[in-house]
């Protein structure tokens, strides 16, 4: 069972390196798009954990 798992997990990390070496080259057309889903998903993941944060400080004050 865990030897499909592992198949996936190498597929997706081929992937992940495929795109950030085509980001890092910058000739793609896609190179924009790739940069903005990367620095996207790193400004929800702040705000998310600030939210928590906010709400926890309200609740426990």
């Amino acid at each position: 069972m865990t030897e499909p798992l592992k198949e996936v997990e190498e597929k997706i990390e081929e992937k992940v390196e495929e795109l950030v070496h085509e980001a890092d080259e910058g000739r793609s057309p896609r190179t924009p798009l790739i940069v903005l889903s990367g620095v996207s998903i790193v400004v929800l993941a702040v705000v998310g954990i600030l939210l928590v944060l906010a709400f926890l400080a309200y609740y426990l004050a």
